[in-house]
């Protein structure tokens, strides 16, 4: 049963009282006897009885109206009941989508995160040479600081035909692009010196910067503009002179006496194209004496701000260059460490960072 129709029904008999109760103190205020002849008499009688035997009609309906108003509101809230359902059993079904969907990206994530630690092994085995490096002069140190797992700087050491060549190399972008430039530098490196073993700093670096063109299929109009900047040193130990040539990279070079000389490399980085056609790439030849250092690094480095939004800059790291190249390699690494540290301190690393130090 409704409430329209519950409610009438209530009116209605509470309206019924008002005719029977008057008709009763009517009966008894004349003195009639108390029968249903008295009742009929004083109905007859008195007009005012009329208006109130209507009584049990005018509250039935005006209670039928409240009853619909609480029809309408009972109706509006199953609906809202209804919909309070729907959306529970939609957020339900939405979470039961999301826990799935987060648990294949869970998945997802950590095999790109398996593939990518399994790239990093690979990458360190290639800059393992670095070891090497410290064992041929000991007085050398390996200072690296990838931004991601993998980097997109490397160190290459090699020896061919009574030389010995180290690269610090920078490669555009870092992380996992870096990374792939990184093979493609070191393996050009390896190729261009093993198919020439007398070749100078100078054409082993325009022979690489026409060999990332090839690779990358770089033309005028591509849109694949990576490359590279290196500093690259060629050691005659025997002749004691250091032959540099650098894309984009230079050279800090600090003799047993504390003097230090800055060498600046060719503008120019490697792959992509130059500015100016028919570039070549020039060389640089320094004579040293034992116990002379030389340092090569990327702009990871100085080009890192601090929370104050200020640049680690040049001139700071030349200056713990010369406050500590007369140290131990490995105090010396992490004098440079530390400095690094606490300029940085909470700031966000911008770029992978790599810093190599070499006494000859």
């Amino acid at each position: 049963m409704n409430y329209r129709t519950r409610y009438f029904i209530y009116g209605a008999l509470f309206g019924f009282c008002f005719p029977v109760i008057s008709s009763i103190l009517d009966v008894l205020i004349q003195g009639l006897p108390f029968t249903i002849d008295s009742i009929k008499q004083v109905q007859h009688t008195q007009p005012l009885h009329w208006v109130i035997d209507s009584a049990p009609l005018f509250l039935g309906l005006f209670a039928m109206l409240a009853g619909i108003k609480q029809d309408e509101v009972m109706q509006m809230n199953q609906n809202l009941e209804q919909k309070v359902q729907d959306r529970t059993r939609d957020l339900h079904e939405k979470n039961s989508e999301l826990s799935l969907a987060q648990k294949d990206l869970s998945k997802s994530l950590e095999k790109i995160s398996q593939s990518i630690d399994y790239a990093q092994r690979i990458q360190l085995a290639l800059i393992s040479n670095a070891e090497q490096m410290k064992t041929d002069f000991p007085g050398s140190f390996f200072l690296f600081r990838p931004r991601d797992v993998v980097s997109g700087d490397f160190l290459w050491y090699h020896k061919s035909n009574g030389y010995i060549y180290i690269a610090a190399v920078d490669c555009t972008g870092h992380g996992v692009p870096g990374a792939f430039m990184s093979l493609i530098g070191y393996c050009l490196l390896n190729k261009i010196t093993s198919e020439n073993k007398h070749a100078g700093t100078a054409e082993i670096l325009d022979t690489i910067h026409i060999e990332i063109q090839k690779t990358l299929n770089q033309k005028r109009d591509s849109e694949v503009h990576d490359g590279m900047e290196m500093a690259l040193c060629r050691i005659d130990t025997k002749q004691k002179t250091i032959d540099f040539s650098g894309a984009g990279m230079g050279l800090c070079y600090i003799s047993a006496n504390g003097d230090m000389k800055e060498v600046k490399a060719d503008f120019f980085s490697l792959g992509g194209f130059h500015f100016k056609p028919g570039f070549k790439y020039s060389t640089q030849t320094i004579p040293y004496q034992t116990g002379d250092r030389i340092y090569m690094f990327s702009d990871g480095i100085t080009d890192q701000f601090n929370a104050n939004d200020e640049k680690f800059g040049l001139t700071r790291l030349r200056k713990n260059m010369a406050a500590n190249y007369t140290k131990p390699s490995a105090e010396q690494e992490k004098a440079f460490s530390v400095e690094i540290d606490n300029w940085k301190k909470s700031a966000r690393q911008l770029d992978d960072m790599m810093l190599v130090g070499v006494a000859v």
